[in-house]
């Protein structure tokens, strides 16, 4: 089994889910040009929707590829308030350097709409219901593999 590091960032009511969002950007990317902090912005829609029902307060975000194995999880409340529990220390290594993906904990009822945004925006972002976890030996997709879309409305035109 590989090593985990865990993060714990507070959220509401200290930081919107945009705000909290950012940080855990900062975290995982900490340069602010690089293109996984551009492809973290993408998934900020469906990671601020996963933040504000507080899917990421007992299900982590989930990043992994050629270093440890990195669980996000949002503190609410009280706290948040008081740091309890906070822990938003810089990496050793940032995640997101070469090969990784990620998996951002989802309410059931969003996981279908999350999952097609993030296909839309991302190749190594991927949605999942809370209740699920990301298997500890899930392989890393090949940087390589072609991302394939289809425009649904050009695809209908008769």
């Amino acid at each position: 089994m590989s090593t985990v590091l865990a993060r714990r960032v507070a959220s509401t009511p200290v930081r919107t889910a945009a705000q909290t969002w950012a940080r855990i950007a900062e975290i995982l990317a900490p340069d602010a040009e690089s293109a996984a902090r551009r492809e973290l912005a993408n998934a900020a829609g469906v990671a601020c929707a996963s933040i504000s029902s507080e899917a990421t307060k007992d299900a982590p975000i989930v990043v992994w590829g050629g270093g440890p194995r990195v669980r996000i999880y949002c503190i609410f409340d009280e706290d948040a308030i008081t740091q309890d529990g906070v822990n938003e220390d810089a990496l050793p290594r940032s995640p997101t350097e070469g090969a990784w993906q990620m998996s951002i904990p989802c309410q059931p009822e969003d996981v279908k709409w999350s999952h097609a945004k993030l296909a839309s925006v991302s190749s190594k972002i991927s949605a999942r219901s809370f209740d699920e976890d990301v298997e500890d030996d899930q392989p890393v997709a090949a940087a390589s593999a072609p991302s394939i879309g289809v425009n649904l409305g050009e695809f209908l035109k008769s």
